[in-house]
């Protein structure tokens, strides 16, 4: 009888996707517990089951690990191991950090953190590049290290938070001390021209949209770079000014404080008036805005680029706005799994035309799981723990993304530094939030 019982749960579990706890039950019913929230304790559960024991628990210990263990002792942070990518993507240490803060990994935030800094040094840039590539020492004691300098103005602001975090976090004078005038003259470029446009006082309209504009947007969509005034970079160049300016108070620097304190609330008014609209009678922030002749056409699509207060950890406006936001999004985007109807995922956009990309992006998964977790919803979460299980049980690592093509799923760059950094994320705090310790 007992083995007839495990052979049932067996093909349970491979029908649903995903195992459930053992004594799921539990104790006798409370009667004063409602049957909403005996679902939701049923929920937390196989979440922590799967989380402790299942194919989401594989996934991210693997991607743990080769996240931390690929980082040179100078840390140097190699961002594909596929060689999708070549060199470290410094945008990915804004990610990095944000996990490592989760396990209290302070030496690699601090070593990751100087090698940006340090490069930016070496090879006498101004603002933080693209990608750097890792160092070479020559015979002759020169060196070799191959950089590229496209102006992704949010990839930038990544490193200024993390900086700005970590010295928040750790009193470290000697490494704050060290790279404070870098941080603090990239943050002063985030809210000035050419980059934000806003004069006080000035006449002139596209001066007035105080807005931050990115010439290199790095998008998923039509698979190339945009120049736009979107969300995702006022959110990180939002959450680095808000750091910096924390920073700047406990140093006494007074100029840096109050200049962030008033252009900040500048950048806020902007994406109030520029960056948002209202659909059936609710404010919902807009994707982004693109240039015109007049600086200002609204894009209606919507996709994972909205997420992006989630990740920064910063809003600019009240957080009703980002919950109306991303239950539109989920109206349209939120959709049954081709393969399998009983199945959900996130699909990562849709266009102006209401066209969905079928595909999921890595990093936009974790970031919908942090956002669901902060708003209770683990039904969610454990549905897409449920699309994971079915189609990256073959794949130990993370995925950068995947995309539903000639019938199948096919994924893309597993291990990929930036998606994996963020998923880990979102499944360090979801594990805490559980009860479990950041790692397993």
């Amino acid at each position: 009888m007992r083995r007839l019982i495990l052979l049932i749960f067996a093909l349970l579990t491979v029908t649903i996707g995903i195992a459930a706890p053992p004594n799921v039950n539990g104790p006798k019913s409370d009667p004063k517990v409602t049957s909403a929230d005996e679902s939701m304790i049923q929920i937390k559960k196989q979440l922590i089951y799967e989380l402790e024991h299942g194919t989401i628990s594989k996934i991210y210990r693997n991607t743990y690990l080769s996240l931390t263990s690929r980082m040179k002792a100078d840390g140097y942070l190699q961002e594909s191991l596929t060689g999708s990518y070549r060199g470290e993507f410094p945008r990915t240490i804004g990610g990095y950090v944000s996990l490592l803060f989760e396990t209290e990994d302070y030496m690699r935030i601090q070593r990751s953190l100087e090698f940006v800094f340090n490069s930016m040094i070496r090879n006498h840039l101004a603002k933080v590049p693209h990608v750097i590539d890792s160092l070479k020492i020559l015979g002759n004691g020169s060196f070799e290290q191959w950089f590229e300098t496209e102006d992704e103005i949010d990839g930038r602001a990544h490193v200024v938070m993390a900086y700005a975090r970590f010295c928040l976090k750790k009193d470290r004078p000697d490494f704050e001390n060290k790279y404070y005038e870098i941080a603090k003259k990239e943050v002063m470029s985030f809210l000035d021209q050419p980059y934000f446009y806003y004069i006080n006082k000035s006449n002139f309209s596209c001066n007035a949209i105080h807005l931050v504009f990115n010439c290199a947007l790095e998008h998923s969509r039509e698979g190339r770079m945009w120049s736009a005034f979107d969300l995702l970079t006022q959110s990180f160049v939002g959450a680095a000014a808000q750091s910096m300016m924390q920073l700047a108070e406990r140093r006494n620097d007074t100029e840096l404080y109050q200049y962030l304190k008033t252009r900040l609330e500048v950048l806020k008014g902007g994406v109030d008036k520029h960056l948002t609209r209202v659909v059936d009678g609710k404010k919902v922030y807009l994707e982004m805005r693109l240039p015109d002749g007049n600086w200002g056409r609204p894009f209606t699509g919507m996709g994972w680029l909205c997420y992006g207060p989630v990740a920064a950890q910063w809003e600019p406006l009240d957080h009703q706005v980002l919950r109306n936001t991303i239950d539109l999004l989920k109206q349209t985007l939120y959709i049954n799994d081709e393969l399998d109807n009983s199945l959900k995922y996130l699909a990562g956009e849709y266009d102006e035309s209401g066209q969905i990309s079928k595909f999921v992006i890595g990093k936009g998964l974790g970031w919908d799981i942090e956002y669901c977790r902060q708003e209770g919803a683990y039904d969610k979460i454990l549905e897409c723990f449920k699309f994971l299980n079915k189609y990256h049980a073959d794949k130990p690592i993370y995925l950068e993304s995947m995309s539903f093509s000639g019938g199948k799923w096919v994924k893309a760059d597993c291990g990929n530094g930036e998606q994996s950094v963020w998923w880990c994320w979102a499944i360090a705090k979801l594990r805490k939030d559980l009860g479990l310790p950041a790692l397993n």
